[in-house]
């Protein structure tokens, strides 16, 4: 675990990040990595001298299963409400996923894929453990969880992908709608994901005009670094980058 910036703390085995925001009212999980990440979770609990039950809300920014990996086990033994936009719900409560634009063999020439893939296999990440309670958030809405965060919908990796503005820290939580590391093809800086993980790449190279004017000086990605050079430069770099 690592303080990214003053009550916000970064957990990662190495392919996917989660993070725990720190609040007077209590604990907020963005993503939830993979489901042997529970036990790196509750060690960050004891780090921060907290308990299970400090943990107020599980924020998802899709229903990926390397995002949503111990949200179920979050909410029945934490008794965390986890949070989801609307249109990924019933994928995270283990409704079939649709297809990605591409597959994934034209990846298996880098060894990133390689390695993110058995990363996957080894620690549980491959499909969804099914949430069985789910709350709904949409565009727009400001949730009422430690940290008030604001939703921003950014279609594209999948339909209900969503990034999380928590404006008091000017961080703009963005899972797979921006990341700065690629999991297939190990390319690093700004960019969105590739194509053999995207429903719809050209939609999600769209949807970053949606988080380019936010408030936000620091961009908190799904895989790869923080990045601290404010989120406007990271959107004129990832459109640079273009498509993987």
């Amino acid at each position: 675990m690592a303080q990214v910036l003053p009550g916000i703390h970064r957990v990662s085995r190495g392919v996917a990040n989660f993070y725990l925001v720190d609040d007077v009212r209590g604990l907020t999980l963005v993503d939830a990595g993979v489901s042997a990440d529970w036990t790196l979770f509750l060690r960050a609990l004891t780090s921060l001298g907290r308990a299970p039950g400090d943990l107020k809300a599980i924020l998802l920014t899709h229903a990926h299963s390397d995002h949503t990996g111990f949200a179920e086990r979050g909410r029945s033994q934490a008794r965390g409400t986890v949070w989801i936009h609307e249109a990924d719900v019933a994928v995270a409560k283990g409704g079939i996923q649709g297809k990605n634009e591409a597959g994934l063999s034209p990846y298996l020439r880098y060894a990133e894929a390689w390695r993110t893939l058995f990363g996957l296999l080894l620690h549980g990440g491959v499909s969804i453990v099914p949430i069985l309670e789910v709350s709904a958030f949409s565009d727009g809405q400001v949730l009422d969880v430690p940290g008030n965060p604001k939703v921003v919908h950014m279609p594209g990796h999948t339909p209900g992908m969503a990034a999380l503005l928590f404006e008091k820290h000017k961080a703009l939580f963005t899972g797979d709608g921006l990341v700065t590391r690629n999991p297939l093809t190990g390319r690093r800086g700004p960019q969105i994901m590739p194509r053999g993980l995207n429903r719809d790449s050209r939609q999600a190279l769209d949807s970053l005009g949606k988080v380019e004017d936010l408030p936000a000086d620091h961009v908190l990605p799904g895989h790869g670094d923080p990045w601290a050079q404010g989120v406007a430069e990271a959107v004129h770099r990832a459109r640079a980058a273009g498509f993987s």
